[in-house]
């Protein structure tokens, strides 16, 4: 990392890291030297170092009635950073006052709106699949349904499977006593039939390639993922949604 991406993780924009680094190699200049110094206009240079005097990472003094600026030395970012830090701190002790207050304009607003999530590619496809199991956990549903597809051309010219994704999803969500209701799309080169299977052990040896699709329906969540090329997975959340499917799957089980 050099010292302008360091002075851009700390938040300053590329122009105020420039301006911030030529006023430390030059010591104490008026704006109207660090803007020759960079070709920049003078008043937005000058701006930027009365912002940066505000937040105590330069220093100014009068010199021949002149305004000059100057770091006085390097510690100055560690004093920033630590100040920045005791910020952030604050705002994390009130963050649960100020997500509840959030939380009621989402009831109240945009109700009827799913939120919609992408997962793109293989990590983002394993994300999903992390994010399944800690919705699941962290609302403590007792059931959820899955639908894959499962020709058999998959099942020949694929070799990746689900488990290539998340190993032991399956296995994790029964030891936590949930419930999997399972179906498969069967079938040689496109699905035929629909069917019911109790194997869910087996789930994870699916095939995930060749434009396979899985369908999980999570609470009032319904996640999507189709394995191509690149991998990419939805998660819609929408109370609407999810009661219709789970309606179909209730469906089929009686069927």
């Amino acid at each position: 990392m050099n010292l302008l991406q360091f002075f851009q993780k700390l938040g300053f924009t590329s122009k105020e890291a420039e301006i911030f680094l030529t006023l430390y190699k030059l010591w104490t200049k008026p704006a109207s030297t660090i803007a020759r110094h960079l070709n920049i206009e003078r008043t937005n240079v000058y701006k930027t170092l009365l912002k940066m005097a505000q937040e105590n990472i330069v220093s100014e003094t009068m010199v021949n009635g002149v305004k000059h600026f100057f770091v006085p030395d390097a510690s100055v970012l560690k004093r920033y950073m630590t100040n920045r830090i005791e910020e952030l701190q604050k705002l994390e002790d009130n963050f649960v006052a100020i997500e509840t207050e959030l939380s009621q304009y989402d009831k109240n607003k945009y109700s009827s709106i799913p939120k919609i999530s992408i997962f793109d590619g293989i990590d983002g496809v394993r994300n999903l699949y992390t994010d399944i199991y800690e919705t699941v956990v962290a609302n403590k549903y007792f059931v959820i349904k899955f639908f894959a597809s499962n020709t058999f051309e998959s099942q020949i010219s694929v070799n990746t499977t689900i488990k290539d994704y998340y190993q032991d999803i399956f296995a994790k969500l029964q030891k936590k006593k949930v419930t999997i209701d399972a179906y498969l799309g069967n079938g040689i080169l496109i699905m035929e039939q629909v069917a019911r299977t109790t194997n869910i052990q087996n789930l994870n040896q699916l095939p995930a390639g060749n434009s396979a699709i899985n369908i999980f329906v999570v609470g009032r969540s319904v996640y999507i993922v189709i394995y191509k090329d690149v991998p990419f997975g939805l998660k819609l959340e929408s109370e609407d949604l999810a009661n219709v499917m789970h309606f179909l799957f209730e469906k089929l089980k009686v069927e």
